[in-house]
């Protein structure tokens, strides 16, 4: 057996399964939801996270915390934007 498999069934009992990739994932994700740099995440995890696009598309896959934040963004971006186009409609600038 590896090490950590051995680690894992002495610390979680025989039916934790998780592997060392799947808690790194969870680590990510958690460290990029509360706003880590990827540099951080980088020096944490010791790899190259920051440069390579695979392992963050491995270690980062899209999360519901940052959809949420982005969608908020939009949404007060385009309240900020409304008079503007409201005046572009008025000139016929603009087209729906």
């Amino acid at each position: 057996m590896d090490d950590f498999a051995d680690v894992r069934r002495l610390v979680f009992g025989a039916d934790e399964t998780r592997k060392l990739i799947d808690m790194r994932r969870t680590g990510a994700v958690e460290d990029n939801a509360g706003g880590a740099s990827v540099e951080i995440m980088a020096a944490k995890m010791g790899d190259s996270i920051d440069v390579n696009r695979k392992l963050q598309k491995t270690y980062m896959p899209v999360n519901a915390a940052a959809v949420r934040e982005a969608d908020l963004a939009r949404r007060i971006g385009r309240g900020k934007l409304a008079p503007e186009q409201n005046e572009f409609k008025k000139l016929k600038l603009f087209e729906e």
